[in-house]
């Protein structure tokens, strides 16, 4: 990673725990907290090794960084070396997240974002998928957004009560989440179909990509179809969050709103003396 995105990236030293106590025993004891490691590239001894291993043993990214960008994330305090972005809430890893779906046939549905960078649009992805009655919403640990205090407010605090996973790899959670009968759709503005050409199935992920490249060559690929939202004017494409934010409306309208108000009407029907029923 580059220093400059670092340094973007660690603007809100709220979001951080640094010194070496402190992060191995984040490391050591809530590992589900930990988003990511830097290290200084300055610092040498047991101690990097200790903290890297601890990394690898629990499947967080970490990489090395410049003493500038140390200091930019912990707002100059002493970092010793070392400092840990923090998630306000427990992330979830994606074969974690896998498990605590409603089993077939009950309506699931979830969101995968590929690389989205701006945590303002994470937020609000995460916001539309807690209402939109998704069961989690998957990230990649590495090259985007990460669910920082900025998420947590741009949420709606959803972030820190709605189930949130992190991902290796966006294809290989792709071919992941097929394995266990969810239908993968990627968001493509170039996509030939739509999300309306049908109805959207029970069991369902969408797959956002980020704000300026859009879905990435290798997710969508391994995507079961990629679909497009028809627009009209000249705009050409919708902000990612709102964009996979009403792919996740279609899916509630056609698969539990549409159900729900199936069942209103037949109760209605039964109670309905029969010279009343609408024919």
């Amino acid at each position: 990673m580059k220093e400059h995105l670092k340094e973007r990236q660690c603007k809100s030293p709220e979001n951080y725990c640094w010194g070496r106590n402190p992060v191995i025993f984040l490391l050591s004891r809530t590992p589900s907290r930990c988003l990511k490691v830097f290290i200084s590239k300055t610092m040498k001894g047991f101690v990097v090794g200790k903290i890297t291993k601890l990394c690898s043993n629990a499947g967080i990214p970490f990489s090395f960084a410049g003493l500038d960008a140390m200091s930019a994330m912990t707002g100059g305090e002493n970092h010793q070396g070392v400092a840990a972005v923090v998630s306000p809430a427990d992330v979830l890893d994606f074969g974690e997240a896998l498990k605590i779906v409603p089993s077939d046939p009950e309506p699931a549905m979830a969101v995968i974002m590929d690389h989205i960078e701006d945590p303002r649009n994470m937020g609000a992805i995460i916001r539309s998928a807690e209402a939109a009655g998704a069961v989690f919403a998957a990230f990649p640990s590495r090259r985007g957004a990460l669910p920082t205090g900025t998420v947590a407010k741009t949420s709606a605090g959803a972030s820190l009560r709605f189930p949130l996973a992190s991902l290796g790899n966006v294809a290989n959670a792709v071919m992941e989440a097929q394995k266990t009968g969810f239908w993968t759709i990627g968001l493509d503005e170039e996509a030939s179909g739509t999300i309306y050409d049908s109805p959207l199935p029970a069991r369902c992920v969408f797959v956002v990509g980020g704000e300026n490249s859009g879905i990435s060559r290798t997710a969508g690929a391994s995507c079961d179809e990629l679909l497009r939202i028809p627009m009209e004017g000249e705009c050409g494409s919708l902000n990612a969050s709102v964009a996979v934010s009403v792919c996740m409306f279609e899916w509630a309208r056609v698969n539990r709103i549409s159900k729900v108000r199936s069942e209103k009407n037949d109760e209605r029907t039964k109670k309905q003396s029969p010279d009343r029923r609408r024919h």
